[in-house]
């Protein structure tokens, strides 16, 4: 037969484990509602963020157009900027072209002049 003290050292040492067993699982469980809140804290904030960016995105998106619109202004101006250069380079030589036919005509014409003149004086002389 069994000894009732050593029944009850048994029954004890079997309780404390198990209420040892059961504080490892407590301090586990607490440990992993503590991870799992702050979980829930970063997706808050994060959650929080994305709301935030969403909301710079979308007023920033007018902002945007307008920059969009801007260009599409600026590289019609461009091209636009290009053929009037264009238009003045050909303007520039047809008006270097006129300027030397003017020059050159004015030259003949007082050639022509000074001919004339020493052709008339010479005649008169000679009558």
């Amino acid at each position: 037969m069994r000894d009732p003290r050593q029944n009850n050292d048994t029954i004890y040492y079997q309780s404390y484990q198990v209420q040892q067993t059961d504080g490892n699982q407590l301090r586990d469980v607490e440990e992993r509602h503590g991870e799992l809140k702050q979980l829930e804290n970063q997706i808050v904030q994060l959650g929080g963020i994305h709301r935030d960016f969403a909301d710079l995105v979308s007023n920033h998106h007018e902002l945007i157009d307008n920059i969009d619109v801007h260009v599409i202004k600026t590289e019609q101006q461009v091209v636009a900027g290009n053929n009037s250069l264009a238009k003045a380079v050909e303007l520039q030589s047809a008006a270097r072209r006129k300027k030397i036919f003017c020059g050159a005509l004015c030259f003949i014409i007082t050639i022509l002049a000074i001919v004339i003149g020493v052709v008339i004086y010479l005649t008169k002389k000679s009558k």
